[in-house]
């Protein structure tokens, strides 16, 4: 698993990650995408630059992926789709696969359904307690990793925001095909979204 990297410079990006997986798909090759990234046609209208740096921490995720996967999302429905890039994003951000487990599952197992930003704030401070590396980030990279942590969790559709700074924890009913995906991905991931059921 990897270390502990701020959510600061990286998105969910479920739309241009569908996108390219149909683009993958349609027998595209990486040279052909990253071509029309940087003439700015693969996402629709945007900057050239913005768009090479999109398509690259797309490449980047979409290469760990098994052909299957890729399939699922070009083709999946939403909740797949959501389910299988959310697998491959805590492949690479332990952090947010962490927040899950110690405050999304562990609030679901005590009946309680919502996450605060008060939650994630003191998720944060435990972890600084507990791994240099958190605590090394500066108030900037916390306050902005503290924001990613649930807005990540609702482009995934785990958490969908009730009030400002308050969300309610969606229950997760996985089809057998996404499970299986998303165990071949992450299998510590699967048995965390099977407990919020």
């Amino acid at each position: 698993m990897s270390h502990y990297t701020a959510l600061t410079n990286v998105q969910f990006l479920l739309t241009e990650t569908t996108l390219t997986a149909q683009e993958r798909e349609a027998g595209q090759s990486w040279e052909q995408l990253r071509q029309a990234a940087r003439e700015a046609r693969l996402y629709g209208p945007g900057k050239a630059n913005s768009q090479l740096t999109i398509f690259s921490a797309v490449k980047r995720r979409l290469s760990a992926a098994r052909p299957e996967h890729v399939t699922l999302l070009a083709t999946g429905s939403l909740e797949q789709r959501q389910l299988v890039n959310l697998a491959l994003v805590t492949t690479q951000k332990r952090l947010l696969l962490e927040f899950i487990g110690e405050v999304l599952v562990a609030k679901w197992n005590r009946l309680e359904r919502e996450v605060t930003d008060a939650d994630a704030r003191n998720f944060l401070g435990h972890k600084a307690e507990q791994v240099p590396e958190v605590n090394a980030w500066t108030p900037e990279t916390v306050q902005k990793t503290r924001g990613n942590l649930t807005r990540f969790l609702q482009d995934a559709g785990l958490l969908r925001e009730r009030t400002r700074g308050t969300y309610d924890i969606l229950p997760q009913y996985l089809t057998p095909a996404t499970a299986a995906a998303v165990g071949e991905i992450h299998p510590y991931l699967l048995p965390l979204l099977e407990n919020l059921k």
